[in-house]
C-alpha cells in the first residue's frame, strides 16, 4: 500500500508518504501557529512527488481528527476528505492522542495536549477515551505524564495500514468526522453591526 498521512491537529503541518511494500517513507513537518491552510496543499504535493509517486498511486489517506486545534483539525480533514473523494480512495481518521500514545508506548501514562484555554485534552494510554483534564485532575494523577507531544505522521500512516482492511473506494459514510470535546471559542464583535433591515425601511 501507498499511504498519505496528514496531521494538522496540534501545531504546524506534518505529512508522510509511506510505501508499505518497500518500507520507504518520506516525512515533512513545518512548525507554525498560523497559515496551515496555505502551506498544507503544497506540502502534500511536494511530498508525493519527492516520494516518486503521483496522486493516482495512492491507496489510502490517513488523517488525525482531533482532539486538538479546532481550525487545524478542520484543515487536515478537509484536505484528506477532498483528496479521498477526488482519487476515490479510503480516508481513515485517527485520534490525535491515540497516535501520540502509540509512539510512546506507555499504556498507563497520561497523554496531554494543551487546549490553550487553561486546561488539557488528555487520555490514559492508547484508546483510553479522550476528555478534558483540568489542573486538579492532573495533580491527582499518580502515573507518568506525557505532555505537549505532536503526532508522528509515520506512526499515523502505519496505524492506518493496520485499520485499512483492504477497503477500496471513497465512502461518504465512513469518512472521518472531527473529534471535538467542546465547541469552538466564539467572541462577539466589539463594534455593533448596522441594522440593515431598519436602514432599508428609511
Amino acid at each position: 500500500m501507498k499511504i498519505l498521512a496528514i496531521d494538522v491537529s496540534v501545531t504546524g503541518c506534518a505529512v508522510c508518504v509511506l510505501d508499505t511494500e518497500t518500507g520507504r517513507d518520506l516525512v515533512r513537518r513545518v512548525d507554525a501557529d498560523r497559515g496551515q491552510a496555505e502551506m498544507l496543499a503544497p506540502m502534500v504535493g511536494d511530498s508525493v512527488a519527492e516520494a516518486g509517486l503521483v496522486f493516482a498511486d495512492l491507496d489510502c489517506i490517513a488523517v488525525t481528527r482531533g482532539p486538538g486545534s479546532f481550525t487545524g483539525v478542520r484543515i487536515g480533514l478537509a484536505m484528506a476528505r477532498s483528496l479521498g473523494l477526488a482519487l476515490d480512495i479510503p480516508v481513515i481518521g485517527l485520534s490525535t492522542l491515540d497516535v501520540i500514545a502509540r509512539e510512546r508506548g506507555d499504556s498507563s501514562a497520561l497523554y496531554l495536549v494543551d487546549t490553550k484555554r487553561g486546561d488539557f485534552y488528555g487520555q490514559i494510554g492508547e484508546e483510553g477515551g479522550a476528555g478534558i483534564w483540568n489542573e486538579a485532575d492532573i495533580l491527582a494523577f499518580t502515573g507518568n505524564i506525557i505532555k505537549d507531544e505532536v503526532p508522528d505522521p509515520l506512526i499515523l500512516a502505519k496505524m492506518a495500514m493496520e485499520l485499512s482492511g483492504g477497503e477500496k473506494g471513497y465512502s461518504v459514510s465512513a469518512a472521518p468526522e472531527p473529534l471535538y470535546l467542546r465547541g469552538a471559542e466564539v467572541s462577539q464583535p466589539k463594534k455593533k453591526a448596522p441594522d440593515i433591515f431598519c436602514n432599508l425601511q428609511k
